[in-house]
Order: C-alpha cells, then structure tokens, then sequence
C-alpha cells in the first residue's frame, strides 16, 4: 500500500531498498521476506518521509 500511496513502481522501491524487484513482489504477494528485508522496505518508505505506520495494520500517506 505504501509503494502504490507514493506512486513508485516496484523497481523504484528495489532500488530504494537495495533489494531484487522480484524480493519486492514477493513480499508485497504476502510470501514473507527475511527480517533484514523487511526492514530495508520499511526504511525506504519512511525515507520519502511522506510514509509512516501505525501498529501492524495502519499506513498513512502524507501529502
């Protein structure tokens, strides 16, 4: 949802995160991701600085 919200493709997000596109895809089809990996995603998101999550379920988009 973070990725769609901020408009970047999957490679866009790969290459944020220093990670394979087909890691992202993966991850986003809910087939799990190493912790590392998960928390690459989750620092190249908040790193827009427009991302920020709230508990499991939440993620705003800041405009």
């Amino acid at each position: 949802m973070a990725r769609v919200g901020l408009d970047w493709t999957v490679r866009e997000l790969a290459d944020k995160a220093k990670v394979m596109p087909n890691t992202v895809s993966n991850f986003e089809k809910g087939r799990g991701a190493q912790t590392n990996t998960a928390k690459a995603l989750e620092q190249a998101l908040l790193s827009s600085g427009k991302v920020r999550f709230e508990g499991n379920n939440c993620v705003c988009i800041e405009e």
